[in-house]
């Protein structure tokens, strides 16, 4: 059986923002950045907070990306 590679086309963010995953209605979220090799898991408990968690990955992977975290 052929394995596939999946690859994402990022449209709307810049390339260091290119990342897999879901923001819930109610705040829940979970990403994954491959190129950095991280999960960014994590939940904010409010309804309509989708945003937030999309805003907070952003900063999160400006913060590894400037310090070489990962």
């Amino acid at each position: 059986m052929k394995k596939e590679k999946i690859q994402s086309f990022p449209l709307l963010a810049h390339r260091k923002y290119n990342v897999w995953g879901n923001a819930g209605s109610v705040g829940s979220f979970m990403f994954y950045h491959p190129a950095m090799d991280i999960y960014l898991i994590g939940n904010l408990n409010q309804f309509c907070y989708a945003q937030k968690g999309i805003r907070l990955m952003f900063k999160i992977i400006d913060i590894l990306s400037k310090c070489n975290c990962s």
